[in-house]
């Protein structure tokens, strides 16, 4: 006799009377309790209810007691007749039809009623479920790979339609699934277990109800690191589980060189500025011609230039969807460099000791990530911040591999070995979203430490500048910068050394330039950005430890000497732009490059200065 597992007949309550209930003892471990009930009708006949297989009518009592001892056989275990009680009934086969097929948690589920031939059941309800429409999906943190689910689908006893809600928030360890009969229930059903499961600390990755939170990188919470092995790690332990586990990197570093000159301290400016300008400047326009065929949606985000060995510019740009290099000479396209999952925000490019040359990219999607200038290889990627990476910066202590420096809008800034792929040195400026790290700089100073520079600012657009020796992790200076039309964008630093070891900070906050003596902390120039908004500033140094700043403002780009103040160059851009790019690059002939973005720039503007003395 084949019994229908899922069938329950109703029962109306002043339409039946139970006579006996038998429940199951000694089962399998595996099993839940299973309870018989039997009973008669009031228009005559029998009933027979199992909590695993549901219930039928019977024409004679001989007919009904026969169904019992076939239901009794399907399990193993000690049989028990109790007092009468139709509550357990009900856990499994609810009022409103829906029923509890199985709960990996729970004995009140068919599954665990169905003694000998659970499994070939269950196989025939998850074929027939995996068979269906899903309609309606939850993903949850990238650590549980889970889900929940609403699936339509086709009783594989009855071909009746239900809808299943599957609830698999850790599949290892958490699995239950619900049908209904009704599609509206089981929309209920399902939306009340995404909220039942939200969880602050570890956010779904998808989810369909518009007002629960998502992280789609699902970046683990405060404390925990995930390595790409899947190993959760406390992030304390990290430095100590990757020198003892973890194979070397597959990058081969070169270290950079020791200069012949011994190390020295850093010291001060040896003099007031110089007040006379230059005798001549020539300013060209060497932006290749070629660009101006180019894409016209390569609206730059950040640029980076860098100077060859064998005298050749590159130029690195960041853009929404990638980073490209270009040779500034002839305007070609080098590489391009896909693999962050939103946009590229930050480049920066280093020559390394043995000439090859390396970009480093930070996205929106929290990575920092290192390529092969010239193959085009990416090299590793680093887990760099939790929100975007907005800036990104190199450095090359003598003697030791690069260093890696980033900002990002947790409020720290963090210093990687590239080598180890660890944090070495993280600097916390505020509160995480509140203060935002907007740019980061970095350079070596004369004693040979690493100096890092970084720009942030807070919800009242209050901008800082941060100065620290990452060698020691001592901060250096912290310059608080107020008003001036702050909001209109966010603050960007730059930093350079100077030959008689002094070194200088430039900042653009709004619509002013200020230039400082990284040692004494004094302000040795304030320049003006004719229009208000300015959008990026670089630095560069002149043989004669003369130092050049440029910096983008409005719909202009300016470059002065900072002894003088004079203006050097200046170019009026077609429109103004949300994003405003510089960098400043001294070629081995004494001229400088200037490159500059805006919107219509694709990927940027190339101004050559000769200046004489």
């Amino acid at each position: 006799m084949e019994i229908n597992p899922c069938a329950e007949v109703a029962l109306d309550a002043e339409r039946y009377r139970a006579v006996m209930q038998w429940a199951l003892k000694d089962h399998d471990p595996l099993d839940g309790s299973a309870h018989i009930q039997v009973g008669t009708l009031a228009d005559e006949g029998w009933y027979v209810r199992h909590l695993g297989f549901g219930g039928r009518r019977f024409g004679d009592k001989q007919a009904a007691w026969n169904a019992i001892r076939e239901l009794m056989g399907r399990h193993k275990g000690r049989w028990e007749q109790i007092a009468l009680d139709s509550g357990p009934f009900s856990t499994v086969f609810r009022p409103d039809g829906s029923r509890v097929l199985y709960d990996m948690n729970d004995d009140a589920c068919l599954y665990s009623y169905w003694g000998r031939r659970k499994d070939p059941l269950w196989e025939r309800f998850s074929t027939a479920i995996a068979s269906g429409t899903t309609s309606r999906r939850t993903e949850t943190h990238s650590l549980f790979d889970g889900y929940i689910e609403l699936v339509e689908y086709d009783d594989p006893l009855d071909g009746s339609r239900r809808h299943a809600v599957i609830t698999a928030c850790d599949p290892g360890s958490d699995y239950r699934v619900v049908d209904h009969p009704q599609r509206r229930r089981a929309e209920a059903e399902y939306e009340k277990a995404v909220y039942d499961n939200l969880d602050e600390d570890f956010p779904y990755q998808v989810c369909d109800i518009p007002s629960v939170p998502v992280d789609r990188r699902s970046r683990p919470p405060e404390g925990l690191t995930v390595l790409s092995s899947g190993t959760i790690l406390d992030s304390d332990d990290l430095d100590a589980y990757k020198r003892m586990y973890l194979p070397p990197s597959r990058v081969e570093w070169p270290k950079a060189a020791i200069p012949a000159v011994p190390p020295a301290p850093v010291s001060g400016m040896t003099a007031e500025p110089r007040d006379w300008g230059p005798a001549e400047v020539k300013v060209r326009d060497v932006t290749p011609a070629v660009w101006g065929e180019t894409d016209g949606e390569l609206r730059p985000n950040a640029l980076a230039l860098a100077t060859l060995p064998d005298g050749r510019q590159l130029l690195a740009s960041a853009h929404d969807s990638a980073a490209h290099i270009w040779s500034v000479g002839d305007g070609r396209s080098v590489r391009t460099f896909s693999g962050h999952s939103e946009w590229v925000l930050a480049v920066a490019l280093t020559v390394l000791d043995d000439g090859r040359v390396a970009l480093a990219t930070g996205g929106k999607d929290g990575l920092a990530r290192l390529w092969s200038a010239r193959e085009g290889d990416a090299l590793q990627e680093l887990e760099a911040h939790r929100g975007p990476v907005n800036s990104v910066a190199w450095a090359c202590p003598p003697g030791e591999a690069p260093l890696l420096v980033t900002g990002g809008d947790d409020a720290t800034v963090r210093v990687w070995d590239v080598e180890t792929e660890l944090d070495i040195r993280t600097f916390q400026v505020g509160a995480a979203g509140v203060e935002l790290v907007w740019s980061v700089a970095a350079t070596v100073l004369s004693d040979g430490h690493v100096c890092v520079v970084a720009a942030a600012e807070d919800m009242e657009a209050a901008a800082t500048v941060h100065v620290w020796d990452a060698t020691t992790g001592q901060k250096s200076h912290e310059f608080v910068i107020e008003g001036d039309g702050l909001a209109s964008a966010p603050p960007k630093v730059a930093v350079a050394p100077l030959a008689d070891r002094s070194f200088r900070i430039a900042v653009v906050a709004g619509s002013v330039v200020r230039v400082w003596d990284g040692h004494s902390g004094q302000v040795v120039r304030t320049l003006s950005v004719p229009e208000d908004g300015g959008g990026d500033v670089a630095l560069a140094v002149l043989p004669d430890l003369r130092v050049v700043v440029a910096a983008t403002g409005g719909r202009e780009t300016l470059a002065w000497d900072v002894e003088s103040g004079t203006v050097l160059a200046r170019l009026r851009h077609e429109d103004n732009g949300f994003r405003k790019s510089v960098s400043l690059v001294a070629r081995h002939d004494g001229a400088l490059l200037l490159a500059t973005g805006r919107e219509n720039d694709s990927p940027a503007r190339v101004l050559r200065l000769d200046i004489r003395w």
